[in-house]
């Protein structure tokens, strides 16, 4: 997070969420970045450069973070679907049904927007970037990347996107919020699309994974690494190692370990407050293993169910409010956004105080634990999972 203070501006790790965009919007280029062990970026200031503009404060989306009340009241109303691809492989292959690729592939070949800007392969860590995509060059199903669960700083080819009429962003919510500024001024008509996420995680959770599959993450970071694929939930692919992504994802996803810090200070997984038009998430709870995947697709506006009608490829079932409430996870994202003033550093209760430092203690007990010891047996990961979750405990639906 980069902060105004007392005529200067600062940087506040623990409250960035590893977006890229302060670097982009900065015109003296006084911003640059410094990679740590865990994969994320320290933000260096040059304040003989810097000429105090203040761009990169008010692009930062942390500084832009907040929480609306009664968050939920309107999700009853919403649309709800369960999508994917209509070409079975395309569909198998990719996250979750390949709802996400299918609407950038497939509104660009189809003509419903003019350019698109999201995620492309590369051959070196962190694997992704963000890219502007157009008609004229379209990235198709292979080069577009599954679901990425390390940090990539996705804003930083903002500057890529050129003038059209209609724009797609898609991105997960603090990008949306990072990007939106910058595309308005490039496009018309802004059509964005969240990626559901209530936590990104560091290369750290990937040492973890690889540790539990029998591999390693070499210090040079020259690995294979694929999160999703073959069906759903999927598996996760790390060097010649596989296993299924369930089963990675539970201590790390489940005990909200080796989170993005910037994370801790986000309450808007669905993009609300972006006034996202789809919002795209894994259909948790209601939907079993099986070979080909689904998406939950959570359609908030009109602009939205027009862009997903328009393209052929993309099948949507549509479901009732009852039917989808509980992969929407809300009794957990009312106890993250519960958590939200005391991460940010806010005046909160005796009760928001002590809930999150018991989080905080019980992530690094865990996270310190798991690193320390040598892979172990399946079963001691699953106990750990077991283990009581003292936020929740304490802070209760």
């Amino acid at each position: 997070m980069l902060a105004w203070n007392e005529g200067q501006i600062s940087f506040q790790y623990d409250k960035c969420q590893q977006c890229g965009i302060c670097r982009e919007v900065c015109p003296t280029s006084a911003i640059t970045y410094t990679q740590k062990k865990d994969g994320t970026q320290n933000i260096n200031i040059d304040n003989k450069t810097c000429i105090l503009c203040r761009r990169c404060v008010k692009a930062c989306p942390s500084n832009g973070t907040s929480l609306i009340a009664d968050y939920f009241d309107e999700f009853p109303q919403k649309k709800y679907y369960l999508g994917y691809n209509a070409d079975k492989n395309i569909r198998k292959a990719s996250s979750s049904g390949g709802v996400c690729k299918t609407l950038i592939v497939e509104s660009l070949r189809c003509g419903l927007v003019d350019g698109a800007y999201s995620l492309v392969k590369t051959p070196r860590y962190p694997y992704a970037q963000g890219h502007f995509y157009t008609r004229d060059n379209n990235p198709g199903y292979i080069g577009l990347p599954n679901s990425v669960y390390h940090t990539v700083m996705a804003c930083t080819n903002i500057r890529e996107i050129k003038k059209c009429d209609k724009l797609l962003v898609v991105g997960t919510s603090c990008q949306i919020r990072a990007i939106e500024t910058e595309a308005r001024q490039k496009c018309n008509n802004l059509i964005k699309v969240c990626i559901f996420c209530k936590q990104q995680k560091t290369l750290d959770s990937t040492r973890f994974i690889a540790k539990m599959m029998g591999t390693t993450i070499p210090s040079e970071l020259n690995f294979s690494v694929r999160y999703r694929g073959d069906g759903w939930p999927g598996k996760v692919k790390i060097n010649d190692k596989e296993c299924i992504y369930s089963r990675a994802a539970q201590l790390p996803f489940g005990r909200r370990l080796w989170t993005v810090p910037g994370c801790n200070i986000c309450g808007d997984p669905f993009g609300t407050t972006v006034n996202a038009d789809i919002t795209l998430m894994d259909p948790w709870t209601i939907k079993r293993r099986n070979e080909y995947g689904e998406t939950l697709v959570v359609s908030h506006t009109e602009a939205g169910r027009q862009l997903m009608s328009g393209i052929p490829e993309l099948k949507l079932e549509k479901k009732e409010y009852d039917e989808v409430l509980p992969a929407l996870g809300i009794d957990d994202i009312l106890r993250k956004q519960r958590l939200v003033p005391y991460f940010k550093g806010e005046k909160c209760t005796i009760k928001i105080k002590v809930a999150g430092r018991l989080e905080k203690i019980q992530r690094f007990c865990l996270q310190t634990t798991v690193e320390l010891l040598p892979k172990m047996p399946s079963l001691f990961y699953r106990i750990l999972c077991k283990l009581p979750d003292l936020r929740n405990m304490l802070l209760g639906k």
